[in-house]
């Protein structure tokens, strides 16, 4: 009876450690499956970009103003830049270190100012900003920075009256590819910025 006690005891301890490794195994799969889903996965997953109708088309360093805001690029700058790494490091040292990126892509960092052209506030998210590549293709913002006075804006997605912020936004896009276009999509018209 003792010995089929023990036995019984040995098999429900083996089942245990059993499910356990079950369980670890299907926590590392979900971590490598979310490893596989990185920058070059999202990259080919990157649509052709449809322009929207109807729009306002600017050049780099002319504003353009829709949609109570003013929108402005002034600098497009490869990560490799020494420009570009000496701004990323005075406002980010300490959130992320975006300038690394994955084999095969690079950042581009392209200056933007935005100003409240309305009395009162106006909405702006750096997520409504899309880069157009040489390939057509639309890559999302990544990241931004911003000095001190325009973090509060940026995060509260809204400039006060007079607002107006300086901010650098990171893309992470392929090294064969080229920064073509800047759009700004919630304006409408659609702001959109050629670069080249």
């Amino acid at each position: 009876m003792c010995f089929v006690r023990r036995r019984s005891k040995a098999v429900a301890a083996s089942a245990i450690v059993l499910i356990a490794a079950i369980i670890v195994a299907i926590i590392l799969l979900a971590t490598l499956q979310a490893a596989l889903t990185s920058e070059s996965t999202r990259r080919e997953q990157n649509p052709a970009y449809v322009e929207g109708q109807p729009n306002v088309q600017v050049g780099l360093n002319k504003s353009a103003t829709a949609n109570n805001l003013t929108f402005r690029v002034t600098n497009v700058m490869d990560s490799n830049e020494r420009e570009a790494r000496h701004v990323w490091t005075i406002y980010e040292t300490d959130r992320y270190a975006p300038l690394n990126p994955i084999q095969g892509s690079k950042y581009v960092i392209v200056n933007v100012t935005v100003a409240n052209a309305i009395n009162g506030t106006t909405p702006f998210r750096y997520s409504d900003v899309v880069l157009v590549g040489s390939d057509g293709k639309a890559y999302y913002a990544n990241y931004e920075a911003s000095n001190a006075s325009c973090n509060a804006s940026i995060h509260d997605e809204q400039l006060k009256t007079g607002g107006v912020c300086d901010l650098y936004i990171a893309f992470s896009i392929p090294d064969n590819v080229a920064p073509a276009r800047l759009v700004y999509e919630a304006s409408r018209p659609v702001i959109i910025v050629d670069l080249v």
